[in-house]
């Protein structure tokens, strides 16, 4: 009796521990494309600082020219 009820318990462990592996791989691609993504959201916070880095200046160089009572005829504005 006890040698079936080892048997049950052997098998049983054997399955939990197979359905536990499973679960494990599928959290460890999870948290690799997780990561991928904070990696290209990283990648467009810095693109996106630049941008506004460049709306920045181009703010400031038209606020100087409406402080300096607005652009000349000649004035050409070059990016």
């Amino acid at each position: 009796m006890s040698v079936i009820l080892a048997m049950v318990i052997i098998t049983w462990q054997h399955g939990k521990n197979r359905a536990l592996t499973q679960l494990l791989e599928k959290c460890q691609t999870q948290d690799a494309n997780h990561i991928d993504k904070i990696f290209d959201l990283e990648q467009e916070n810095a693109d996106l600082m630049e941008y506004t880095m460049e709306l920045e200046t181009d703010n400031s160089i038209l606020l100087s020219c409406c402080s300096n009572s607005g652009l000349q005829a000649d004035t050409t504005i070059m990016d």
